[in-house]
């Protein structure tokens, strides 16, 4: 499964009361007041000078003969803007720590007990870029930072529509879905003064088996730390390794 920024690009959306059912059908049509809607939970979402989420996901994967199996975890993700931010993936498959200081990120496997370091740029969403696009690496849940904002590619959605409202958690948000190529993907939006992605669908429409990842998300707007939250100083047991450069 690739990361959110391989596969969601910032979509638009439109409240349009209770006719979601039969506006479903109309997979060509972008509502118009789409893209405002996503660039007000972009906005928001950069509004913030720190923040504390927590993820339940779930990941599907196909098997050789079409059989499709689901992997759980659970990632948090604690960011202060612009340059500090530890996330922490706990799944099925993978025990991970990723940790920036705002001059150097870190990536620990504890399981396997490795991990890396390399220079990092100044900025978290610097830092997202040049990950990518030197090491092939992508940071769970980067898109949190790039929702309707510079980085975000929403020329490439072909549809988005309101289905209605809906219930994450016990909050009321607004359920939106999207269609690019090779991507269907929703997403639930807390309704208010507060509008934060609570839930996220994506189906991959590129293999027939149609795959779907999720994640529910716990958002928590004054969290607690200090700056030992960030330090990329490497457990002593830890093996180093190096990251593929890809230039």
């Amino acid at each position: 499964m690739k990361s959110l920024s391989r596969l969601l690009i910032a979509a638009a959306v439109v409240f349009a009361g209770g006719a979601g059912a039969g506006r479903a059908q109309q997979t060509s049509l972008i509502e118009p007041e789409a893209m405002a809607a996503l660039t007000n939970m972009g906005g928001y979402l950069r509004s913030l000078k720190a923040f504390q989420v927590d993820a339940v996901t779930s990941a599907e994967d196909v098997l050789e003969d079409g059989q499709k199996v689901q992997f759980g975890g659970v990632t948090t993700l604690l960011a202060r803007m612009p340059d500090r931010l530890f996330i922490a993936v706990d799944s099925d498959r993978q025990n991970r720590d990723y940790v920036y200081d705002g001059k150097t990120f870190m990536l620990r496997a504890n399981r396997v007990k490795y991990y890396a370091t390399v220079a990092a740029p100044p900025t978290i969403g610097a830092l997202a870029d040049a990950l990518d696009e030197q090491y092939g690496l992508n940071l769970p849940l980067e898109d949190l930072f790039r929702w309707g904002g510079p980085q975000s590619k929403d020329r490439t959605i072909t549809s988005a529509m309101f289905i209605g409202p809906s219930q994450v958690g016990g909050v009321t948000c607004g359920h939106y879905a999207f269609r690019q190529d090779g991507l269907d993907w929703q997403v639930w939006i807390q309704m208010g003064d507060y509008p934060l992605p609570r839930k996220l669908v994506l189906t991959t429409l590129t293999d027939e088996a149609r795959p779907q990842y999720v994640a529910t998300f716990t958002w928590n707007l004054a969290p607690s730390f200090n700056e030992a939250a960030f330090s990329v100083v490497p457990p002593k047991d830890f093996g180093r390794v190096v990251f593929h450069d890809l230039k």
